[in-house]
Order: structure tokens, then C-alpha cells, then sequence
């Protein structure tokens, strides 16, 4: 009996330490981003319809969250996803991120910068 009554208090305070130890893996990005040309891009959710060409493609894909983010890298789409030019838009400013058969605006987050290659 005294077993048991041990066992069943010991239960919660092990889950909750096993809980806590595996919070830190939990990531929790502000929003999604692809970066390209070095600079940080915000995906937004709106759609574009006119394309000017492909300008690159996400080479690294991650949701932990970090300040050093590398070229060619998003926290939402995978590897090989492309990246294309805005018709009539400078890529300094929008591109578009494509999603199966939809592109995506992503604005261009003025003071980010990639980390050095």
C-alpha cells in the first residue's frame, strides 16, 4: 500500500519534470520568413499573380528559432522550395515565395541581415 501511495505521488512530479525538460526544444518563431540575397524576408498571406522569374531556392529549413539565420533559409517552407522576382516590383523590397501552385508575398524586414556565409 505504501508503494502504491508513493508511486501514484511520485507520477505528476515526474511528468512535469519531464515536461520541463524537453520545453526548451519548443520554438516559437514572431512569424514565418524566408531570407535571400543575405536580407529577411516576412511571408505574408498575400497572394500574387504576376511572376517575373525565379531568383533562388531555400537550401536550409528550420524551426529552431536563432538571431543567426543563414542565406537561402526559412522557418516555414522546406528545402528546394523557390523563391521568384514580383513582376514590376524591386526584389529590394518584396519577393514571392511559392507555395504548390500559389506565391506568396514575403517584405523585405527593414535592419535583418543573414548571417556571413
Amino acid at each position: 500500500m505504501k508503494k502504491a501511495l508513493v508511486l501514484i505521488l511520485a507520477m505528476p512530479l515526474f511528468l512535469v519534470a519531464c515536461l520541463s525538460s524537453n520545453q526548451h526544444n519548443l520554438q516559437s518563431w514572431a512569424f514565418d520568413v524566408v531570407t535571400w540575397n543575405h536580407e529577411v524576408y516576412k511571408i505574408t498571406n498575400e497572394a500574387v499573380t504576376e511572376i517575373d522569374g525565379e531568383i533562388g531556392t531555400i537550401k536550409k529549413h528550420s524551426t529552431n528559432e536563432s538571431s543567426d539565420l543563414p542565406n537561402l533559409f526559412s522557418n516555414k517552407y522546406k528545402k528546394g522550395t523557390k523563391l521568384f522576382k514580383i513582376k514590376n516590383v524591386e526584389t529590394n523590397n518584396y519577393i514571392a515565395v511559392q507555395d504548390d501552385s500559389i506565391y506568396y508575398k514575403a517584405e523585405k524586414m527593414e535592419g535583418m541581415k543573414t548571417a556571413a556565409d
